[in-house]
């Protein structure tokens, strides 16, 4: 017996039972227990006893933690315990403890989302830790309700049915006749029989579509809101602005409001937008309302499979300040200078210069504000049930994870990080930008795998948004918004509502200087082949960025090369260095420093002026 009551309780630990039984365990798996201890080495003992030492002092943590009502009121101390069973897998992975670590671990991070957060990352990291346990030590004890639980979570807490399917039917295929595959079997009838009931409740007439759910994001600061309406499929829509009080509105023909939906408002209240209010304003007609404040403008466009509206509104467009000395000073690249700086500042002052010029001469609206970048958002392209593009073992969502991660953490001494998704999840594309609009984000780099109908084309490229210029741009934008080719075409009108000349330039001269990086560290030369180029293209996944945007495509996954560089830890690292290398670069051109020798420094000199 390991723990007793549920992880919301306080739990007795029996060290010495466990012990025993732990190694009881261990001793049953080989015919003689004189041969293990053969088998095993010095050094494996050691191991096996460091683990075991990590694992009581994470258990031993967590009963100090329940037995403290201090100490269980800070949400840092419960992250601190869960932190202590993952150092049990990361120093000894092999040991027998780490199943056992994983599982109290998840069991933690449920336990913070109940008593602490609405922000999901917990719950994140219970479902990660879950997994981990379920991929990597199939034979645990643990596994099946590890793969059970992911699926509740996904279902009761996240509200997201497909994933949910996905883990539970998981269950039921591996261990069909479990405790644990008869609950998930349960659980999946229950789906379905909810689903029937939804569909027949809500019987819709021929060609009439039914709008879903309505989903905001909203930032204060960047007085920015973005709002989505999900819809069974595209319908045409009238769209207005009343004043008196000020409100727009959106009639969208040939639609029904899902029952839950019917006369709701959503409170927003973030300084110029108010509400949202939905309901069937006519017998085949819904009308969406937004009330605001005050709005200097919005903007408007589709997103296909799964069909849904999205709405930026920015608010009054807030007074520019010129950044402050410290601001400057301690921007990268640029090195602080004051009178009581030492020695140094008696012979030489570092003098912030005027923005470079983007590449083709001109100096764009951030340069002439004197902008600098604080936020980086890094977005790793796929994620959860969409894999992105693979090959063998090789999966787009898994590395380009492993190289934003690594990407973030080049960046972080410099910038304030921020990443879309730090684990195997979802993302659905509108929120991608949105997260960066509504969290402060300064520069946006979405990074991607590529892939080609044959075999030859390999190297790397970039991209900013705008109409694709080539075939193989079309292609590549086709295939990461997973529509086809033709609705290209149809981007165009949405293209000219959504961007601004200011924000093509300047993504253009990002885009650039992170490529310049990638071919000059990774190929040696610009001329390489394998470097592909700046291009453009209409990504879904750029559309609405308030901010300087690039995607990265780092490689081929259908050229034989580019797969196996892929599959080292060393390449992956390589190009993180270099996507950071670019982005300090684009950074340092937006305003350089310069030292100059100062009038004390030639105090003994002769000047012939």
């Amino acid at each position: 017996m390991r723990w007793i009551g549920s992880s919301a309780k306080v739990r007795t630990h029996l060290l010495g039972s466990f012990a025993r039984a732990r190694w009881d365990r261990a001793f049953r798996r080989s015919a003689c227990a004189a041969a293990v201890i053969a088998v095993l080495s010095s050094s494996e003992l050691a191991a096996q006893g460091s683990a075991k030492a990590l694992y009581v002092a994470a258990q031993n943590a967590e009963q100090r933690l329940h037995r403290s009502q201090e100490l269980l009121a800070a949400k840092s101390e419960w992250v601190r315990v869960a932190k202590l069973y993952r150092k049990v897998v990361a120093t000894h992975p092999q040991s027998g403890y780490c199943d056992d670590a994983l599982y109290f671990e998840a069991e933690l991070y449920r336990e913070i989302d109940r008593r602490f957060g609405a922000d999901g990352d917990a719950v994140e990291r219970a479902l990660d830790s879950y997994l981990l346990l379920a991929n990597g030590y199939p034979s645990s004890k643990w596994a099946r309700k590890a793969r059970l639980t992911r699926g509740k979570v996904y279902l009761e807490r996240l509200s997201d049915r497909k994933n949910a399917s996905i883990e539970l039917r998981k269950v039921t295929s591996l261990w069909p006749q479990s405790a644990e595959g008869l609950e998930a079997q349960r659980l999946l009838d229950s789906m379905t029989r909810l689903k029937r009931a939804a569909r027949e409740s809500e019987e819709l007439p021929p060609g009439v579509v039914a709008v879903k759910n309505v989903r905001h994001w909203t930032s204060k600061e960047k007085e920015y809101t973005r709002i989505v309406i999900d819809l069974d499929d595209e319908v045409t829509f009238a769209e207005g602005r009343v004043e008196d009080p000020d409100r727009i509105f959106f009639d969208l023909r040939g639609t029904r409001l899902a029952k839950d939906l019917a006369a709701r408002k959503f409170l927003i209240e973030d300084g110029f937008l108010r509400q949202i209010r939905v309901g069937q304003n006519r017998p085949d007609v819904v009308r969406v309302v937004l009330d605001f404040d005050s709005i200097s403008e919005y903007k408007v466009f589709w997103l296909p499979d799964p069909y849904r509206l999205v709405v930026d509104i920015l608010g009054t467009e807030p007074t520019a300040k010129a950044p402050s000395a410290s601001v400057a000073d301690n921007a990268p690249g640029a090195t602080a200078s004051s009178p009581e700086a030492g020695p140094a500042a008696a012979s030489g002052t570092n003098l912030r210069l005027p923005p470079s010029p983007t590449r083709d001469g001109s100096l764009s609206v951030s340069r002439q504000l004197a902008l600098h970048a604080n936020r980086v958002v890094i977005d790793p392209g796929h994620g959860g049930h969409d894999p992105g593009t693979s090959r063998g073992g090789l999966v787009e969502k898994d590395v380009v994870l492993d190289i934003s991660r690594r990407v973030a953490k080049l960046l972080e001494d410099d910038f304030d990080v921020l990443m879309t998704r730090d684990s195997d999840i979802f993302i659905p594309l509108e929120e991608r930008t949105a997260i960066a609009n509504t969290k402060g984000g300064d520069l946006f780099v979405s990074i991607h795998l590529n892939a080609a109908r044959s075999a030859r084309p390999g190297g790397t490229e970039t991209y900013y948004l705008n109409l694709a210029t080539t075939p193989d741009a079309a292609e590549v934008a086709a295939r990461e918004n997973a529509v086809t080719t033709r609705r290209l075409g149809e981007l165009q009108s949405l293209l000219q509502k959504v961007m601004n000349n200011s924000r093509i330039l300047e993504s253009r001269d990002f885009a650039t200087h992170v490529q310049d990086t990638l071919a000059e560290q990774l190929y040696t030369s610009k001329k390489d082949s394998r470097n592909r180029g700046v291009k453009t293209a209409p990504f879904y996944v750029l559309l609405g960025a308030q901010i300087p945007s690039i995607l990265v495509e780092v490689a081929y996954v259908t050229n034989a090369n580019d797969a196996s560089s892929l599959n080292k830890v060393a390449f992956r690292q390589k190009v993180a260095e270099s996507i950071a290398a670019g982005i300090r670069s684009y950074h340092r051109n937006l305003a350089p420093t310069m030292r100059i020798e100062t009038a004390a420094a030639h105090a003994g000199s002769t000047s012939p002026y």
